[in-house]
């Protein structure tokens, strides 16, 4: 598996606006500061805000600023803002059945796996990784 380039820019922003979580955050700064190009990270922030997770305002005083405080952002909100539902392979999505699913030997392992990821994700949250970067941590 790896983690997509989306994935990583999001997470990175998300970290970056986390050790200032009330502060208004513009996309040019989150931009520079974070090494994400600024066309990409335009579509990245529309997918959160989209989600819930960040909060957009217009205007001179304009930009973007957390929804929630860094401990209830999870790993698998971002992930599923970004990369939408979590699922291993294509048999494994909700409205589609293999033929072979019945006597697939691997699905169990495949399920295993996902359900692990999902654990780990639905654990892991924004400020945890605040904490494991030595950011303070923000209640």
């Amino acid at each position: 598996m790896q983690v997509t380039k989306s994935l990583d820019y999001a997470v990175r922003s998300l970290t970056f606006m986390g050790n200032a979580p009330v502060t208004k955050h513009s996309m040019r700064e989150i931009s520079e500061r974070q090494y994400i190009p600024l066309n990409y990270l335009a579509k990245i922030m529309r997918r959160l805000v989209k989600k819930g997770i960040v909060k957009s305002s217009v205007g001179p005083d304009g930009g973007y600023t957390l929804r929630k405080s860094p401990h209830e952002i999870s790993l698998r909100d971002i992930y599923e803002a970004i990369e939408g539902e979590i699922r291993m392979i294509d048999c494994m999505e909700k409205d589609s059945i293999c033929r072979l699913h019945e006597k697939c030997p691997q699905l169990p392992v495949w399920d295993r796996v996902q359900m692990s990821m999902i654990k780990l994700l639905e654990e892991t949250t924004l400020e945890d990784l605040l904490k494991d970067s030595g950011a303070t941590k923000f209640n």
